[in-house]
């Protein structure tokens, strides 16, 4: 007869081999689907360098902006511009000459965003200066952040200038600062 721990300690061992052998078995001899997932293609990016090339919107009413830059890079639907000189058009006359820093284009929303800007009106002169300008085709209106404008008897400093250009209305927001020079033609 067998004492009971002894029972107890082969059962216990038999038990163990028997989840052992189904574990093996099941992990080893059944087999199972394996679903292999490839790794994501990465789009293929052409990056195209132009020198001394411009950048030209075109509307019905003939053109709405020119860029010119002495490097111009695009990739994808994105054209990265430094050094930029360009003029804004309204019905295909120059309204604004317009310089900056640097620039981006976005060809699918004909928008233009310029850092570092310099914009002169044509014909009276008056300017703008700011941090940063985004051209907003569709809505025909620009908005400049951290705007200084200066005009005839007129300087104003605000956070951001937002100007319709169909509308030929602006709007000043944001610590608006506005110096009229009195007495002066």
């Amino acid at each position: 007869m067998v004492p009971k721990s002894d029972s107890r300690g082969v059962l216990l061992f038999l038990g163990s081999l028997a989840l052992l052998g189904l574990l093996v078995g099941y992990f080893f001899v059944i087999p199972h689907p394996v679903t292999l997932q490839e790794p994501p293609v990465e789009e293929k990016r052409t990056t195209i360098f132009l020198e001394e090339a411009e950048v030209t919107k075109v509307g019905a009413r003939g053109r709405e902006w020119t860029l010119r830059a002495p490097h111009i890079e695009k990739q994808g639907d994105t054209v990265v511009l430094s050094s930029i000189v360009g003029t804004f058009f309204r019905e295909g006359t120059p309204l604004y000459e317009v310089r900056a820093l640097r620039g981006r284009v976005l060809l699918g929303t004909q928008s233009v965003f310029l850092e570092g800007v310099e914009l002169r009106h044509v014909t009276t002169g008056e300017q703008f200066f700011g941090q940063a300008l985004s051209w907003q085709g569709e809505r025909e209106e620009f908005t400049v952040a951290g705007v200084r404008f200066v005009g005839r008897g007129v300087r104003a400093e605000c956070n951001e200038l937002v100007y319709n250009v169909a509308e030929k209305k602006a709007y000043l927001r944001g610590n608006v600062v506005v110096r009229l020079e009195m007495g002066k033609p």
